[in-house]
């Protein structure tokens, strides 16, 4: 399933896409590029070498939120040909870190050229929040990433690889990708302000 557009809220503008999850709901993302349906023919395609920033909003009104075991991606660079776990997500966890207190409920890190399961900021529900990334995409350790939040630098990395192993590219998806088996129940947030630019101010909303 695709989010909606709606008018009861937007970071800009008057409209935004509802993410809405329910029950045992797995998914519900938008492509970068994409027609807002499973057809993927006009998505934006990053390939190794290519460099961008993206930047987009969300705002919380109801979350389950993920921990160890849970996927609860709401962005990730997804590698083609299909290659399984993307190698860069973020993801919305609540969970204390393994050692009891270095986690929180919020934005967290997923994948292999992120280190892992990491805590990068807390996420406060019923008010916008806004990412930008910059990136370089590699599949061979020539790659890397800043991830923005709320205007502030929370995460950045170098000679990673951003394309997992067997895909030739990657791109972008956004909205709600969960394990619905360990974290069931309602979900919704909005997706607002995606945007794909060549500098930071160029991707921030407004």
């Amino acid at each position: 399933m695709v989010p909606t557009v709606v008018t009861d809220a937007a970071r800009t503008g008057t409209h935004s896409a509802r993410v809405l999850l329910t029950g045992s709901q797995e998914r519900s993302e938008l492509i970068l590029g994409g027609t807002g349906t499973s057809d993927n023919s006009r998505t934006e395609e990053f390939f190794e070498g290519d460099e961008a920033w993206y930047g987009f909003s969300f705002r919380i009104d109801k979350m389950v939120y993920g921990h160890p075991g849970a996927h609860n991606l709401i962005f990730q660079f997804k590698g083609a040909p299909d290659n399984g776990s993307p190698n860069f997500g973020l993801q919305l966890w609540d969970y204390a870190g393994d050692d009891g207190h270095s986690g929180g409920r919020g934005l967290w890190s997923h994948g292999e050229a992120s280190g892992g399961d990491r805590f990068l900021a807390p996420v406060s529900e019923h008010e916008w929040h806004d990412v930008q990334i910059h990136f370089k995409v590699s599949g061979r350790g020539a790659g890397f990433y800043e991830t923005y939040f709320d205007g502030r630098l929370v995460d950045e990395r170098s000679g990673v690889s951003i394309l997992g192993q067997g895909a030739n590219h990657v791109y972008i998806k956004n909205g709600l990708y969960r394990n619905p088996s360990t974290i069931p129940g309602t979900s919704e947030y909005h997706l607002d302000a995606a945007r794909l630019g060549t500098t930071r101010a160029s991707v921030l909303p407004g």
